[in-house]
């Protein structure tokens, strides 16, 4: 139970933020800081996860830090706050935060967490400065699309140089004044196994270090998810503190399993591959002439590629066999093994292909040591050529771990749960002919989620405007791998939804099954309805229907679109907002990216307009191979994965009209189906209470 002076700690806390503010205290608020409280606080209790779904409005980061903050200090913890956008992890940071500590009485400290991908390299940076430099061929490689010495770069370069040694610049990309292409940037960073770490001569320089230290000594660290499942998938305490001694917030929490699913999967390009395998052992004989010790450890190391390469060569013949039963897709073709069964053939021939790299893997570890002891026996001044070699080698060892956790899973035939197997073909060109992705993904991680995460942490909250299906957690639970004994709640909204806004559901000629004639009917309607308002944001669910409804438009109503693509997003939405500031209309066309993450409160956005209902494209292959497993389980493969899907898509969606307390407008949705199928009950049953409109 929590105790009354951390209780009487946090109420007070609270209540001389809102005096200090001149806010009210919110029904939703106080209740969503009672629940993380009681659950975090109990340390008797089994519940330490608590999932909470709260509306736009709640004040959400104030309620997990009000409860948080307190309860961590007081157990010795850590307090990680994970977000799924780098928009919203620059509002905790940079405005919330700072608000809550000084208005609060709260004291804590707090820093933002990156990974080593955002900050200069400063060995790295010499290399690339280095023109002409023998080894650089040797580091080119591991950098995908690396392209040529640039002039262009090294002034840039140049200028990074100049700014570090002025201390005008922080050595973090965010925080360059242009925004830099990514393989210029690629050239100037590294990851974690390129990075010398102490051994680097630029070690005690090194930014991303100096961040990290930080890092380890605040109460509250801010970063993304992906940092946090990096740092799970290294074991835990690798970048972030220990998951034992940390309380988690995930923030835009209904993210955390699909992208826990990207960084449990595998790919791998087969001719790709096979042409870095011979460039390794190219680089590595280079090595040699720096290393003498490598000599003795890379005899056999060319039989060894040439018997990968060969066995690389009788898979691909094995796999071109399935190109002519492969589906079209827009960048290639698509097979994808029913059920994530693969046929006996390729399992073989992965099994064998994952014996020859895991030698590999084992021979490249053994090289990793011999350079460390020579560093350490080689004058500071003349280590540039070793660290260079530590890292090329760690790179190395990296990507032949990546591929042999795709042969290692390719060699089991048939998984449970499945694993999504697919391949992708792909010209490559007229003279190199078709290459082949292989990919593995997980249809379910909440046995991983669980082992690495739930079972291990100190506590964790999970939190957003959508999560559950109609209040039913049934689905999050699944997907997130959180027990159902743990705390949910879905708290109401501040907003007055049926006095603040309108859903519309017109009568309609065509249905999406037909899409021509829906796609038609769309462009007769949608210049009508943005007429209606100045500020509207228009979402779709493909590309292909968003750029023909706009090419069938009236080009009159063209003028005042601003369609993704055409411009960035932060660009559309500064124009959209410049248009609106100056008296004049402005229609917003997107996609996904434009449904979650964006804020347009006020006049910005009175109107939001969804063309469909926005299910799962039905080739997406996690998707099909994860419905076949529920199907072949007794389950209903569309109530429990397609359906809850689209409902938090739609209700995300709708979620861009009302940003405060005093907004108003109303949503159209332009599909039939909502109304006409039965399922359509469970998706307006999930929406707010706006007053309706159904024709």
């Amino acid at each position: 139970m929590l105790g009354d002076p951390l209780k009487e700690e946090i109420q007070t806390a609270y209540s001389l933020l809102l005096d200090e503010k001149g806010y009210r205290a919110r029904h939703c608020q106080k209740t969503m800081i009672a629940e993380i409280a009681r659950t975090l606080g109990d340390e008797e209790s089994e519940q330490h996860i608590c999932v909470v779904e709260a509306g736009t409005g709640t004040g959400k980061t104030v309620a997990y830090a009000m409860a948080a903050i307190p309860i961590a200090k007081h157990l010795k913890k850590k307090v990680v706050i994970a977000t799924a956008t780098v928009a919203l992890q620059e509002q905790i940071v940079y405005q919330d935060l700072p608000d809550i500590r000084k208005h609060s009485g709260l004291e804590f400290s707090y820093a933002l967490a990156k990974g080593r991908r955002r900050y200069v390299c400063l060995s790295r940076l010499d290399l690339a400065l280095q023109e002409g430099n023998s080894m650089n061929h040797t580091l080119s490689f591991f950098d995908e699309q690396r392209p040529g010495e640039s002039r262009d770069d090294n002034v840039i370069f140049d200028a990074m140089v100049t700014s570090l040694g002025k201390g005008e610049w922080d050595g973090e990309r965010d925080s360059w004044p242009e925004e830099l292409d990514g393989s210029t940037w690629g050239r100037v960073s590294t990851d974690h196994a390129q990075c010398t770490q102490r051994r680097c001569s630029h070690y005690e320089n090194c930014y991303f270090y100096r961040a990290r230290e930080n890092v380890h000594r605040v109460d509250v660290i801010v970063t993304n998810q992906d940092l946090v499942l990096s740092d799970l998938m290294m074991g835990g305490g690798a970048v972030l503190p220990d998951p034992e001694d940390t309380i988690y917030i995930f923030d835009e929490g209904h993210h955390l399993p699909e992208k826990a699913g990207n960084h449990f999967s595998h790919v791998l390009s087969l001719y790709g591959t096979r042409g870095w395998l011979q460039q390794m052992a190219t680089s590595l004989s280079l090595a040699q002439a720096d290393v003498p010790g490598f000599t003795y450890i890379l005899d056999g190391l060319d039989e060894i590629v040439d018997q990968a390469c060969e066995r690389l060569d009788d898979a691909a013949a094995i796999l071109q066999a399935l190109q002519p039963e492969a589906e079209a897709t827009d960048d290639g073709w698509l097979y994808r093994y029913p059920n994530g069964v693969l046929d006996e053939e390729i399992a073989r021939a992965a099994a064998t292909l994952a014996t020859s790299f895991e030698r590999l893997d084992s021979l490249v570890e053994q090289l990793l040591p011999v350079i460390e002891s020579t560093i350490e026996e080689t004058p500071v001044a003349a280590r540039e050529p070793l660290e260079h070699w530590l890292s090329v080698v760690g790179a190395m060892s990296d990507r032949l771990s990546s591929a042999l956790g795709l042969w290692q899973n390719y060699a089991s035939p048939e998984m449970v749960p499945p694993y999504a197997r697919w391949v992708r073909f792909s010209a490559m060109s007229q003279v190199e002919g078709m290459e082949m992705q292989l990919a593995s993904h997980p249809v379910s991680v909440s046995d991983e989620l669980h082992e690495r995460l739930w079972s291990r942490c100190a506590g964790a909250v999970l939190t957003s405007a959508t999560i559950s299906v109609a209040r039913d957690f049934a689905s999050f639970q699944m997907k997130s791998g959180i027990d159902a004994s743990q705390q949910f709640a879905s708290l109401p909204s501040p907003f007055r939804f049926q006095e603040q806004a309108t859903l519309r559901i017109p009568a309609m000629e065509s249905d999406p099954g037909d899409a021509d004639a829906h796609t038609a009917e769309l462009a007769g309607l949608i210049p009508d309805l943005a007429r209606e308002e100045r500020g509207t944001l228009v979402l779709f669910t493909s590309w292909r229907q968003m750029l023909r409804v706009y090419d069938e438009m009236e080009s009159v109503f063209r003028g005042q679109v601003l369609m993704q693509g055409d411009l960035s997003k932060m660009e559309i939405l500064t124009r959209h907002k410049q248009a609106i500031d100056d008296g004049e209309a402005s229609t917003i066309f997107g996609l996904a990216s434009f449904a979650e993450g964006v804020d347009l409160p006020g006049d910005y956005c009175k109107h939001v307009i969804i063309a469909k209902i926005p299910f799962a494209v039905p080739d997406d292959p996690v998707d099909a191979t994860r419905s076949e497993w529920i199907e072949s389980r007794g389950g209903n493969a569309f109530y429990e994965v397609m359906l809850p899907g689209a409902v938090l898509r739609v209700v995300q969606a709708a979620g861009r009209l009302l940003r405060t307390e005093t907004d108003s407008g109303k949503v159209t949705i332009l599909d039939r189906r909502v109304v006409t199928r039965r399922y359509g009950r469970v998706i307006l049953d999930s929406l707010p209470p706006f007053a309706r409109e159904i024709s």
